[in-house]
């Protein structure tokens, strides 16, 4: 069941909705984090802007890992492929 969750981000509060409370408040000080560092560098852009290189970087942050994950799938499969050969091989032998 989802419930409140009240988190602040750039000094904003926030109540959002959330099945999973602790992961929820981890996020959002992410993306609070993210935001006050962008907002350090480029003190002189608006809070859109900054919230837009911080959905972009946060959606490369997710492409890169689901590419990473992607390859270690291809990686294992392969392995399988090869170990279910020399299986077959040693079958056909007995």
């Amino acid at each position: 069941m989802a419930n409140t969750v009240k988190v602040n981000i750039l000094g904003s509060d926030y109540p959002l909705r959330s099945n999973d409370e602790a992961l929820t408040r981890e996020l959002a000080q992410d993306v609070d984090t993210q935001l006050k560092e962008f907002q350090h560098k480029l003190p002189n852009q608006s809070t859109t802007t900054l919230a837009v290189l911080t959905a972009l970087n946060f959606a490369e942050q997710d492409a890169h890992t689901k590419q990473s994950e992607l390859r270690e799938l291809e990686r294992i499969s392969s392995e399988i492929d090869g170990l279910s050969d020399q299986l077959e091989k040693a079958i056909a032998v007995i």
